[in-house]
Order: C-alpha cells, then sequence, then structure tokens
C-alpha cells in the first residue's frame, strides 16, 4: 500500500471519529428536546442522525455501531413510544462512546490494499 493511500486512509477514519463525536453530542441535545416539553419537532433529528450513522458505521466496518443506529431510525419510523426510542438512542451513545474510547480500527478497504 502507497504511503498517500495510507494518509488519506488514515485522514479518513480521523473525519469519521470526529463525525461520530459530533453525532453523539446532536443525539444528546435531540433526545432531550424529545424528553422535554418540544415533542412537536418529533423524533426526525434522530432518526436522520441515526440513518447518517448507519450509512458511514457500515463503510468503516463498525457493524457494531451500524445495528443500534438502525435500531433508531427503524422505531421512529415505525412510531415507535419515546421511552423506547429513547433507550435506543441511549444504547447507541454508549456504542459511540466504546468506539472513540477505543478508536476506529482501519477498515477492510484499507487492509485489501495490501495484498
Amino acid at each position: 500500500m502507497s504511503n498517500a493511500f495510507e494518509a488519506k486512509a488514515a485522514q479518513l477514519v480521523a473525519a469519521f471519529e470526529q463525525r461520530l463525536d459530533q453525532d453523539k453530542r446532536e443525539l444528546i441535545t435531540n433526545a432531550n428536546i424529545a424528553r422535554g416539553d418540544f415533542v412537536d419537532t418529533g423524533l426526525e433529528p434522530l432518526r436522520f442522525i441515526a440513518h447518517r450513522i448507519v450509512g458511514s458505521a457500515r463503510l468503516f466496518n463498525c457493524e457494531h455501531l451500524s445495528l443500534p443506529a438502525k435500531k433508531v431510525e427503524d422505531l421512529v419510523e415505525q412510531g415507535a413510544d419515546i421511552s423506547l426510542v429513547i433507550d435506543a438512542v441511549n444504547n447507541l451513545i454508549d456504542q459511540i462512546d466504546r468506539t472513540l474510547t477505543d478508536g476506529v480500527p482501519m477498515p477492510d478497504w484499507v487492509k485489501s490494499q495490501d495484498t
């Protein structure tokens, strides 16, 4: 693998980690809004953030994030009770925290360039 490709891949992983941190903050903010008296805003922002995480987590081989994010997305689309949605959001936030603590490993599509 070329040094340029490896450097670019490392930049993409770092950008993904930064995006996850931002997504976590947005999930917390929007979950607090949904819990409060501002239910009129709906749960769509939570669904949108979860949808964004599903796509990027799959790209970076982070199924441990993709699955709980998809659950949030599905619950909102199904019109589930807000308590179920909030529980799923909290689980996703926990997964994001663990991922940010452990760091995102180089995805398989980077490793496949070695061969």
